[in-house]
């Protein structure tokens, strides 16, 4: 070194590159560069597990086999899950390399502490927060307690509200209907926005929650986050915040929440008042039945405002909306492929509707077990291939012995669990009625896990132990009032010829296909019930 710099002050830079040295510096520094970026990094090495999907030593064949995984996810980690049957191994995804637990390890490690093993990290590195825009929201840890302790005890209070809008949704997203007409329906786009415009209703209220700006805002928030997270995934971890800086990869996230600020300021300022004024004159200050409201009590004061409000509200829906949209269309397209599951689930509707007067309230929500089956059975059928993911905090050995080092990520599979032949008797069959048939046998329904809102270690859909979905039973009353609207009104099924569509499996997602249309037809006579 000090030799160059002699060299550069000599003002002999005509010359340099006649200098031995400086192409020998220049080799070494290039070299350098070469063996930090391909350099086969890897946390899993003291761990000693085999790693599935690469089929050669070195950095470009770990490119290759992260490309495969887009394609063939599903079949590696089905063919690895089988050849070490009850063993660890190792998957290097798109993106990451995950360790990929077994069932008991699941069931180790649900409960553990977060400073041990953290779901939030891990959906950090995935979403690639640093680069996208995402760790500037802060305070989400609001969100699954506003979701616990206030959504869930409030859902038979607002029966009312999703059921009025669940209706103005349905209304306003199906196309009309002449008397004995089957209408082609583009069903994925029907129930993403239905979805979007009860989850507005249960999240912000009226009247933003039907503002156009305001449902293409929580439509589009997640998709743009996850396109920009797949424009930075073939990109070498070293060279993602250059690429990132240069796309400006947290561009559309900060548009998206200057957006959301703009639509929710007046709404929350409002409500700020409101709470203000209550605390002069000592009065009580109107009660909003929706999670901004409960939210807004929560948060500490130097998280009262709009900046914050308004992320939780966007992270509210990156969570939720598209999630249940993709889940309720599966349930559609299994429901118009297996025919014969429909009239039963219609009579039980039917019968218990009746039965309380007309009135559709959560007690019954909870008792349509074949719609819940049903439910169920098409999750089962339709997850995504691994589940479960967590960021190893501190260095650990788990009870059977196996090391996972710090920073380590691990992940369940999911799918492969859930048609398992240990796990699920005749995995590879449909049966809509499967877990309405298990429920039979239990004497107890507050201690039947067969409902579509269960969690195991096995049964994965809305993960599993600390750090289960906490809005998993409103997702799932949602995705039952909406069936009661539709089955109760029309008939569906699969235009001439054609059958339920393999859902895509692209990595470690699994989507039913957008391009596949349902007919509807509207059912003959008047409404059964007034909700409708």
């Amino acid at each position: 070194m000090g030799i160059f710099i002699h060299l550069v002050d000599s003002g002999e830079v005509k010359n340099l590159y006649g200098y031995p040295i400086f192409g020998t510096t220049l080799a070494l520094l290039s070299l350098g560069i070469f063996l930090l970026l391909f350099k086969e990094w890897s946390i899993h090495g003291p761990t000693n597990l085999p790693i599935v999907g690469v089929e050669s030593p070195g950095y470009l064949a770990r490119v290759k086999a992260r490309r495969k995984f887009v394609s063939h996810g599903f079949q590696i980690v089905r063919d690895a899950y089988y050849k070490h049957y009850g063993k660890n191994f190792v998957i290097t995804t798109n993106s990451n390399e995950k360790v990929i637990l077994t069932y008991n390890q699941v069931k180790e490690l649900s409960n553990a502490p977060d400073d041990t093993v953290s779901m939030s990290h891990s959906s950090a590195q995935t979403m690639m927060a640093q680069h996208t825009g995402l760790s500037g929201f802060v305070g989400i840890h609001y969100v699954r307690e506003a979701v616990k302790a206030e959504l869930n005890k409030n859902l038979g209070n607002m029966i009312g509200d999703l059921l009025e809008e669940a209706q103005f949704a349905l209304r306003t997203e199906l196309p009309g209907f002449a008397t004995d007409e089957w209408v082609s329906v583009d069903i994925p786009a029907v129930a993403l926005r239905a979805v979007a415009r009860i989850s507005g209703r249960a999240f912000i209220g009226l009247p933003l929650c039907r503002n156009e700006d305001w449902l293409a805002l929580s439509i589009a928030f997640t998709t743009d986050v996850f396109q920009e997270v797949n424009k930075l995934t073939p990109v070498p971890k070293l060279l993602r915040p250059f690429f990132a800086y240069i796309w400006n990869s947290a561009g559309s996230v900060k548009s998206n929440k200057r957006k959301a600020q703009s639509l929710l300021a007046p709404v929350i300022q409002r409500r700020l008042e409101e709470e203000g004024l209550a605390e002069k004159n000592g009065t009580v200050r109107q009660n909003h039945r929706d999670l901004l409201q409960w939210l807004t009590a929560r948060v500490t004061p130097d998280h009262k405002n709009v900046n914050v409000l308004s992320g939780m509200q966007l992270m509210t829906g990156l969570a939720s909306i598209h999630t249940t949209g993709t889940g309720f269309t599966n349930m559609i397209f299994d429901l118009a492929e297996h025919q014969e599951c429909i009239q039963p689930i219609r009579e039980e509707m039917e019968t218990l509707i009746a039965a309380n007067g007309g009135v559709l309230d959560r007690a019954t929500l909870r008792k349509m077990r074949k719609t819940d089956s049903f439910l169920r059975e098409s999750f089962r059928t339709k997850l995504s291939l691994l589940g479960f993911n967590r960021m190893i905090m501190k260095n650990m050995t788990l009870s059977d012995g196996t090391y996972l080092p710090k920073g380590t990520l691990v992940a369940a599979p999911a799918a492969i669990f859930s048609s398992d032949p240990g796990f699920v008797e005749d995995p590879e069959v449909f049966d809509g009625f499967r877990w309405y048939k298990k429920s039979l046998g239990v004497a107890d329904r507050a201690v039947d896990n067969n409902n579509a809102s269960n969690t195991s270690p096995t049964n994965l859909i809305f993960s599993y132990g600390r750090h289960a979905c906490p809005g998993r039973y409103f997702v799932v009353e949602v995705m039952k009032i909406m069936l009661a609207f539709m089955l109760l009104q029309y008939d569906i099924k699969y235009p001439e010829g054609q059958s339920r569509p393999p859902n895509i499996q692209m990595g470690e997602f699994s989507y039913p296909d957008r391009r596949q249309k349902i007919l509807f037809r509207k059912r003959p006579g008047p409404k059964k019930f007034s909700f409708l």
